[in-house]
């Protein structure tokens, strides 16, 4: 039973805390705003985010805000020395993180919770922050506490039970990433569903893995803005794969390849793999020719010398599966320790997913060899592991399902007392001011508790930065168009590029040279742009820009000072040939588009045109400017 006068000061710092929160200025949260957006930059290129900051105030006002989150970008300053003098940064007092919870509680949740992951007593510290936003009652903000926790729980505290737990706990309070007011800031109910499909798959919990799996794949078809990574894919295959769906696995196998396409070669050897996985575990006739044909079409096309890590991993896959395929056992078996002992000596490059990818390889070479008793010995030693592993992890959730137990038995009680209080409801009204407070209070503390009954209930942020060229990427550019079409467009110009015989760059001096045309391409754009306009990677050797209050002609001069500025360069690290690139332009002004499609759409048919009459040209509307 509580005592009333510890009642009184709860119901009392309650009330401060609402007069606090509507005392907060206008000012404070267009500032929060500008230091989230800067969040955009951060993953980019180190010069790009310290000029975005030196448009803000972050450097050098002295306020709860500004020494949070000179913490959380600053604090590790290395890679910012170049580029200006960074200012000694401190931990930020519980009173900041306070202001900060009282102007929006949602991305205080977040951004507390992301920045406590990696750190020191990091466990503690996030149940610490679940148990406070629990009491405040706002669910989608303790959804991002517990995905954190369940991404410590994976990455650093080899618990993945408790990962999962926290991954249910979450579920219901969250979004889709294109639903949160800020996209790509929040944890999103996506990556939920793709940790626990893939840490249910690695767990040999492959029939739950599958509906989860079944259920993500469904949610980013139907959102043509989801992410999408090869990694979900690859882990999908595999897994419709050992469960016999081989028709699914295909279709998966399918879809994988057309996402690798405007990828790297690496990456496109690593959607092949995945197929020929499937064509040699179904084995109808005719799949061992196709596999074959496919291993000989994944082959890089670069010299050893040339890979890394990663691309030397999966040679070493393709290489032992075409062994295997040919039941050239022993030599796949000398290609799978080679790649074992990579694995061992690259910690930091593989995960346990890569592990069990490995132990797969081992069972597929058996297979292909007809060896019974290999096949049975390797899956027996697998699932022994896993069968381990699983009641480990069981125990220690076995120990704290106890004190679980007794928070149940509380919050029966308080809603035991939340209902005959209720019911006394008409005697209230003639107690005292005291009995009043105190009745208010357990009514407030009942409708809180009732938040713990969510079930229990991943990382790190997807990106929407290209990672070759550290440009905005398609989706980054979409949205913000969005924003800029629900506005008057008057004075906004959108230029789409494609850069000129790029194939023959890449034939003549190879795919390195070509990334390497790529990033110069993207370094010039960026510094010429101004602070207010934008412009991702497109996809391939095209990149669309953004130009605000600019007319058509002024954007016109923009695209043919960044044309001239790629055109001077001639020298390329990648190789000793000399040679000098350009690029086609088409250029609009949105205003007389109805949305964005139709606009990209005339935008590239002008370029086509500029591709027409000779390239190295950008290219306009006829004068009345209207659309095709």
């Amino acid at each position: 039973m509580f005592k009333a006068n510890h009642v009184c000061r709860v119901f009392l710092s309650i009330l401060f805390a609402v007069v606090s929160f509507n005392a907060v200025s206008s000012d404070d949260k267009s500032r929060l705003h500008q230091y989230v957006g800067l969040l955009n930059h951060f993953h980019g290129e180190p010069g790009a985010f310290v000029e975005a900051v030196n448009h803000t105030d972050l450097l050098s006002a002295d306020t709860s805000l500004a020494r949070i989150f000179r913490y959380l970008y600053l604090r590790e300053p290395a890679e910012f020395e170049d580029y200006m003098k960074v200012p000694k940064v401190s931990a930020p007092a519980e009173e900041d993180w306070q202001t900060f919870q009282k102007l929006d509680e949602l991305l205080y949740a977040s951004f507390r919770a992301g920045s406590l992951i990696q750190w020191e007593n990091a466990q503690e510290n996030l149940l610490y922050l679940k148990k406070q936003l629990l009491l405040s009652g706002n669910k989608a903000a303790v959804a991002q506490v517990a995905m954190a926790l369940a991404i410590y729980y994976f990455d650093y505290g080899n618990d993945v039970l408790s990962g999962i737990s926290e991954l249910l706990y979450a579920m219901p309070a969250l979004k889709n990433n294109d639903e949160y007011p800020q996209p790509n800031v929040f944890y999103d109910r996506e990556l939920a569903l793709f940790l626990l499909f893939a840490n249910l798959y690695d767990l040999g919990a492959f029939e739950a893995a599958y509906q989860y799996g079944v259920t993500f794949f469904n949610l980013i078809r139907s959102n043509s803005k989801s992410r999408r990574y090869l990694q979900e894919y690859f882990v999908m295959v595999n897994l419709t794969s050992e469960m016999q769906k081989y028709d699914e696995a295909m279709a998966y196998a399918d879809e994988l390849i057309f996402l690798a396409q405007s990828l790297s070669p690496s990456n496109q050897l690593y959607a092949l793999i995945a197929k020929v996985s499937v064509y040699a575990r179904r084995n109808k006739p005719g799949d061992l020719q196709a596999a074959l044909q496919l291993v000989e079409m994944a082959r890089l096309k670069s010299s050893p010398q040339e890979w890394d890590i990663i691309e030397q991993s999966r040679m070493l896959v393709l290489q032992s599966i075409q062994a295997g395929l040919k039941r050239n056992s022993a030599r796949a078996n000398t290609l799978v320790n080679e790649l074992s002992t990579l694995i061992s000596k690259n910690p930091d490059r593989f995960s346990s997913l890569d592990l069990k990818h490995l132990s797969l390889l081992r069972v597929f070479i058996a297979e292909t060899s007809n060896d019974a008793s290999l096949v049975k010995e390797i899956r027996l030693a697998r699932l022994e592991k896993e069968q381990a592993y699983v009641v480990t992890a069981l125990e220690k959730r076995l120990d704290s399902w106890g004190d679980e137990m007794a928070s149940d038995i509380t919050l029966l009680n308080l809603e035991n007392i939340q209902r005959r209080n209720e019911a006394q409801q008409q005697a209230i009204e003639t107690a005292n001011l005291k009995t009043i407070i105190m009745l208010l209070v357990v009514l407030l503390i009942g409708t809180l508790a009732a938040w713990l009954f969510v079930q229990r209930r991943r990382i790190h942020q997807l990106a929407y930065t290209d990672p070759l060229t550290s440009a905005p990427n398609r989706r980054f550019m979409f949205n913000l168009l969005t924003k800029v079409f629900a506005k008057p467009r008057q004075g906004n110009c959108i230029a789409l590029l494609d850069i000129d015989h790029f194939k023959k760059v890449n034939d003549s001096y190879g795919h390195q040279t070509g990334d390497e045309v790529l990033v110069k391409c993207s370094q010039l754009i960026r510094q010429r742009l101004r602070s207010t306009d934008q412009f991702c990677r497109y996809g391939g050797e095209e990149f669309l820009l953004l130009l605000k209050d600019t007319t058509v002609h002024q954007a016109q001069e923009v695209m043919d000072d960044i044309r001239s500025a790629l055109q001077a360069v001639t020298n390329w690290q990648s190789t000793n040939e000399k040679f000098a690139v350009s690029f086609s332009c088409g250029l609009v002004e949105l205003s007389i588009y109805e949305d964005i499609d139709q606009a990209i759409a005339h935008c590239d048919q002008l370029l086509y045109t500029a591709k027409k009459q000779g390239r190295g040209r950008t290219i306009l509307p006829a004068a009345a400017m209207q659309p095709v």
